[in-house]
């Protein structure tokens, strides 16, 4: 709840005209020590009444179930339902889903109004079912973690490390052949991009909002110089670029493909 704290007394200091949209999820609890899923209705009721209090604001713009839980989706979606009913939120998504189950959640009559799943160049999965289902229902697709957890920011170096506790240490992608064939397919990508004085991460992004359905990205910053270049990432790109683009990913997964995992 502490990033809530932050972000509600950043809001009490802003103009009604400046104000942003405000985002929150549910479905893990309050203490980030001891996380647990859950959809339970009270569950979801009580986290959105105190995101509201730590906010300080009267209505979440879009509140998100951060995972599936293991209660029925239809007593989650109730409870959300609720929640739009008495205007405490104004939008309903959920997060880390399938197709199978935002067919679930629709069928109980509850809007979806958003979904959020990891979508990059290098991670395309939700393009195969998910995006051509949120599109042709009219729901909002939301992609996290376009610059795959920082690597197409296209600054880490072969002696790239992370500190204690980052779960990106044991990721495949950042080890050995693996992470030495993607830092190769980093530099084919700076190769295109600094022809049109783009950065890598302006090409990757750039080349993610040609997807048909795609609504936006969520980009994390993790110190200051990130977050001022976020701002710059919403470049367009041309034709040519893409099919460049595409072309590098396939060869570096037809080479993925053929390393042992």
């Amino acid at each position: 709840g502490r990033s809530e704290r932050v972000v509600g007394e950043a809001l009490r200091q802003l103009p009604a005209s400046r104000r942003p949209l405000l985002f929150s999820k549910f479905g893990l609890g309050d203490d980030s020590a001891n996380r647990r899923k859950s959809g339970a209705a009270g569950d979801v009721v009580r986290e959105c009444e105190a995101s509201l209090a730590r906010l300080g604001v009267g209505r979440i713009d879009l509140f998100q179930l951060h995972w599936p839980a293991p209660e029925p989706i239809a007593e989650t979606a109730r409870a959300c339902a609720g929640l739009l009913a008495a205007g405490k939120i104004r939008a309903i998504g959920v997060c880390n889903v399938s197709v199978a189950q935002c067919q679930e959640w629709t069928a109980t009559g509850t809007p979806l109004h958003s979904v959020q799943n990891p979508y990059s160049i290098l991670r395309q999965q939700a393009a195969d079912e998910l995006l051509p289902w949120c599109f042709d229902h009219g729901t909002s697709f939301l992609a996290y973690s376009p610059l795959f957890r920082g690597l197409l920011h296209g600054t880490w170096k072969a002696d790239k490390s992370f500190p204690p506790g980052d779960t990106r240490a044991e990721h495949k992608d950042y080890q050995g052949r693996r992470f030495q064939r993607h830092l190769a397919a980093i530099e084919e990508l700076r190769a295109i991009a600094s022809a049109d004085e783009l950065s890598v991460a302006q090409l990757c992004v750039g080349a993610l909002t040609c997807t048909p359905g795609l609504t936006g990205c969520i980009i994390g910053a993790r110190n200051a110089a990130q977050g001022t270049a976020i701002g710059e990432l919403g470049m367009p790109i041309t034709a040519r670029q893409l099919a460049a683009v595409e072309d590098i990913v396939a060869r570096l997964e037809a080479d993925l493909a053929a390393m042992p995992t």
